[in-house]
């Protein structure tokens, strides 16, 4: 089976370390050609430094590129109170010698989509955040041509869990996340309404934790975190949100979605970064829609795909 090739743009961020180990062991399926970071879980700084150390934990020999510090227009916002102080909750991974990039993200991008030979094609993975692939679209709309479509863990068409209307990465940068739902290439966005669908549970979490595998365990320890740190614990389960996008694209079949017309709110108001507009069947060819919407999931297999990819990345 042909490779496919990905970009991944991401915060981490606890559930950014798992999608990251989730796609360390399907190296059979996956060629990652870099892993680019953005302002969001944590500052850039803290992210970049994450993405090093897990990628080096997880054998992964790819370039990491530093991203966008900041949002387009507003302040940065972080969530400490999820993804810990450092970006992995209480977990100390060991220290990679690597170091980032010379050039910036959206450079590296490009770079890399450029290079490429003449008809192929790489598709962008962002569970971050869409600041930098805004940015990339704006500065060099030549490069869509490059890419085969962008898949992005972000929105929710059924309310947010930063705000009531809005998804933590939509409301940290709506401005990017407009430009690239306008950009006219083929998306998928990955939102809350199936990502809270896909979960570990608090028994399945402290299996990992005690699990002799060193990337299960410390899977484990970030996730339980989560778990024990938000209001999830008496959900008695988390999401981890951002492993969805990788596993679709592996496994399309445990999921279900529906075309969308999507926008965001950019406004200052209540509902800024909430997703707007949606599809109707009466008024609307599905030709007119801008994104592939994911609504759906089967748990237990969700569960078991990402258990075993943790375990068996050793």
């Amino acid at each position: 089976m042909k490779r496919k090739k990905l970009i991944i743009d991401c915060d981490p961020g606890v559930d950014d370390a798992l999608m990251l180990a989730y796609a360390a062991a399907h190296r059979d399926a996956f060629e990652i050609l870099g892993v680019t970071t953005v302002s969001g879980n944590q500052d850039i700084e803290k992210v970049t430094r994450n993405a090093l150390d897990l990628t080096s934990f997880y054998g992964m020999d790819v370039p990491v590129a530093r991203g966008m510090g900041t949002p387009l227009v507003k302040e940065p916002q972080y969530a400490p109170e999820t993804h810990g102080e450092s970006g992995l909750g209480s977990c100390t991974l060991p220290l990679s010698f690597r170091e980032a990039e010379k050039e910036p993200a959206v450079v590296f991008i490009y770079r890399t989509l450029s290079g490429l030979p003449e008809g192929e094609k790489a598709t962008l993975v962002a569970t971050g955040p869409l600041t930098n692939v805004a940015v990339l679209l704006r500065l060099f709309p030549e490069i869509k041509k490059k890419i085969e479509e962008i898949l992005f863990m972000g929105g929710s068409l059924c309310g947010g869990n930063v705000t009531p209307a809005a998804e933590f990465n939509f409301y940290a940068d709506p401005e990017a996340a407009r430009i690239v739902l306008h950009a006219g290439i083929p998306l998928v966005m990955c939102g809350l309404d199936v990502t809270e669908q896909c979960t570990l549970t608090r028994g399945q979490i402290l299996k990992l934790c005690q699990s002799g595998y060193p990337v299960a365990r410390a899977c484990g320890d970030m996730m339980g975190f989560s778990l024990e740190n938000t209001s999830e614990k008496y959900r008695g389960e988390t999401s981890v949100h951002d492993v969805v996008p990788l596993m679709y694209l592996l496994s399309p079949e445990i999921f279900s979605g529906t075309p969308q017309i999507l926008d965001v709110d950019c406004s200052d108001g209540p509902a800024r970064g909430a997703v707007l507009g949606g599809f109707r069947w009466w008024r609307n060819e599905e030709s007119e829609a801008n994104v592939f919407a994911l609504t759906g999931a089967d748990r237990e297999k969700f569960q078991e795909s990402l258990i075993s990819a943790l375990y068996n990345e050793t």
